[in-house]
């Protein structure tokens, strides 16, 4: 039986898309203790971890290893948070032709179209990625989708992803991006300040989430709802759980040490996480 890391013993689950999303941000942040403290099988040595996501189109392994120097090779070619995104766009089922063009945009070659290689380095760490798409892959089928530019441009329309982009933009305090991306492009074009809003539902494992982002006027005094201090990052954390499905336990964790109070039971039900930010509201409403 294969030993277990600190988080599967804690939180009584196997690793998943969560966890390689999350020792990609460590690795953006080049806090190599903490990926070992969390995910170095028991006894092993620190300076490698395995991943693996096996979904129902895709097998991916990932590798973080520690390297004997610092890395120039031309094979790291990509980023952390360019794998993050791909890893997204997988389990969104986004059409596998969009991916390959987005990977191609970025400069990362394609020499088997049923096998991604994607490699990146952060100062003496580096981390390998493969992809395989299972040959019997099903094709992507048609959605109805509206008129702002990432479905038009993308053919899609707003899921898991945009909810993830809208709120890492919203962090940057890059509102004028996130209106020209996701608003309807006849908002955009004829509606007032008011009518520019970001609406969407979108399926985060078991939850319906209803999303909602609007620019505020903040002249005037305004009640905080209720939780409506959630940092964006816990906002993100709470979804990217239910999206794994994790238990409503381990979601309600995640949540009251941040300060949020709130039960596994209310989890397993519904809740409201909302935020004003740099002059925005956010809001996101979980439905099981």
């Amino acid at each position: 039986m294969a030993a277990k890391c600190l988080v599967e013993n804690l939180e009584t689950r196997e690793l998943d898309s969560y966890d390689l999303i999350t020792v990609l941000g460590l690795v953006k942040e080049s806090d190599w203790k903490e990926i070992w403290r969390r995910y170095r099988p028991d006894g092993a040595a620190d300076g490698k971890v395995n991943l693996l996501l096996n979904t129902e189109s895709y097998y991916v392994e990932m590798t973080i290893e520690s390297l004997t120097s610092l890395a120039v090779s031309a094979k790291y070619q990509a980023g952390p948070h360019l794998m993050q995104a791909l890893i997204r766009r997988i389990l969104c089922g986004h059409r596998y032709g969009l991916i390959l063009d987005k990977l191609k945009g970025y400069g990362v070659p394609i020499d088997d179209p049923l096998q991604l290689n994607l490699s990146c380095s952060v100062g003496t760490m580096g981390v390998d990625m493969v992809i395989n798409r299972h040959p019997q892959a099903p094709e992507y089928r048609f959605h109805k989708f509206g008129t702002s530019r990432v479905e038009q441009d993308e053919q899609r329309r707003l899921d898991h992803y945009d909810v993830v982009s809208i709120l890492y933009l919203a962090q940057q305090n890059l509102t004028h991006r996130i209106l020209e991306r996701y608003v309807p492009q006849e908002m955009l074009n004829e509606g007032t300040e008011a009518e520019k809003q970001v609406s969407f539902p979108s399926q985060a494992g078991a939850y319906q989430v209803e999303f909602a982002f609007q620019r505020i006027d903040n002249t005037a005094p305004r009640e905080i709802p209720p939780r409506g201090n959630v940092a964006s990052s816990t906002m993100h954390q709470a979804l990217r759980r239910a999206f794994a499905g994790h238990a409503p336990e381990l979601t309600a964790r995640e949540l009251t040490d941040k300060g949020i109070i709130i039960t596994p039971e209310e989890v397993s039900r519904e809740f409201t996480l909302a935020r004003i930010l740099n002059d925005n509201y956010i809001e996101m409403k979980f439905t099981r």
